[in-house]
């Protein structure tokens, strides 16, 4: 016979580990500063990658003005220039990746929390319901 107190907390717990459980894993494998350090060093990678593309954009759309500035007078400026706004750049883009994360790392955190509860309410329901099968031997 189906234990509908039971079945309901199981439901939930599939439905978690269907939908959610699969981006709430790296919370449970990592600390909290591991896993912002991983997503910020992906996002390192990857905003240097955005930056060169959006670079060779403006390279290519406006190339007379670009080649100007490749002028032996102005190359150590524009240098410079490319430097700095590579590094503001970056530096707002990982900004808002830790913020980004530390969220995440939290949300999934409580989520993981909730789901071992219901797993050890279950598991108490399991236990009660196994005192009641056997006859105690006193």
């Amino acid at each position: 016979m189906v234990n509908e107190e039971r079945l309901r907390p199981m439901v939930k717990m599939a439905m978690f580990d269907k939908n959610e459980g699969k981006h709430c894993k790296p919370m449970i494998e990592y600390s909290r500063q591991d896993y912002v350090a991983m997503e910020m060093l992906k996002s390192f990678v990857t905003g240097t990658i955005a930056f060169m593309l959006m670079f060779g954009i403006w390279a290519v759309r406006d190339i007379d003005r670009a080649m100007g500035m490749l002028n032996a007078a102005y190359l150590k400026d524009f240098i410079v220039d490319v430097g700095l706004k590579y590094l503001v750049f970056l530096l707002a883009y990982l900004i808002v990746t830790y913020v980004v994360y530390q969220i995440r790392y939290t949300q999934g955190r409580k989520k993981v929390k909730k789901y071992y509860n219901s797993l050890k309410a279950v598991n108490k329901m399991y236990e009660r319901e196994e005192k009641l099968r056997t006859p105690s031997q006193d």
